[in-house]
């Protein structure tokens, strides 16, 4: 398969778009493919939706992030998609990178989402649940790692349990999970992968003690994750 070269702005994809048109449809399937788990941007933008992050500062996030997603604090203002970038679509490219035929990672990776509080974390979970229910395009192209009925078909899939997809290995942790930090850590799982978003809220920060708790928390679970894993803030 010829590689094509990723766009260098969000009108080039244009051009992308109009190539793919031109090959054979088993060619195109394999392309598309690749770019989900290569672009973060052409994935969050071209198979999930998500126009609105369609904007040149937001696209330097999405090749920013997809070059070093580890070992950062990401601080962005308010309302520029942090958690839609990491969070949300990072975790989903994550599992198409690491599942499946050809995949681009050896290590199938778990995923375990922190915040503050679990109904925090189950929030951002919920969200990739429904968009791993409901996105067709997705499905078309990974059959081998996405059910078609995840409800009936998945061994776990809930907010609460987490959601396994399909794959090889047979780890305890499901493929994504939601947990607290000061309330809802659990306890004897390893995760490959560790999301923190939202771990501080305003009522963290009320008294030295209340801080104090959150930055023991957040140690604390340091010891759930695995040699060779990564964390992103």
């Amino acid at each position: 398969m010829e590689t094509l070269a990723l766009p260098s702005s969000p009108q080039a994809y244009r051009t992308l778009t109009q190539c793919l048109l031109k090959r054979p449809p088993q060619e195109k399937i394999s392309t598309l493919r690749h770019l989900c788990r290569v672009d973060l941007f052409f994935l969050l933008t071209h198979m999930m939706g998500r126009k609105d992050l369609e904007h040149p500062w937001l696209f330097d996030r999405c090749r920013e992030i997809g070059d070093e997603p580890n070992g950062f604090i990401d601080l962005w203002a308010r309302d520029h998609r942090k958690s839609s970038i990491i969070t949300f679509g990072k975790t989903i490219q994550d599992i198409l990178c690491s599942h499946g035929e050809h995949k681009l990672v050896e290590r199938e990776c778990t995923v375990g989402i922190f915040s503050h509080t679990r109904p925090i974390a189950k929030g951002f979970l919920r969200q990739i649940k429904r968009e791993l229910e409901n996105n067709k395009r997705l499905f078309e192209l990974f059959p081998d790692i996405l059910y078609a009925d995840p409800e009936a078909e998945a061994t776990k899939w809930s907010e609460d349990d987490g959601l396994v997809l399909r794959r090889k290995s047979n780890p305890k942790e499901s493929t994504v999970e939601a947990h607290g930090l000061v309330d809802g850590q659990p306890i004897g799982k390893h995760f490959t992968h560790m999301i923190y978003d939202d771990v501080v809220v305003i009522s963290s920060v009320t008294s030295p003690d209340m801080m104090l708790k959150t930055i023991d928390a957040l140690a604390m679970s340091y010891s759930l994750g695995t040699e060779g894993g990564v964390k992103r803030f």
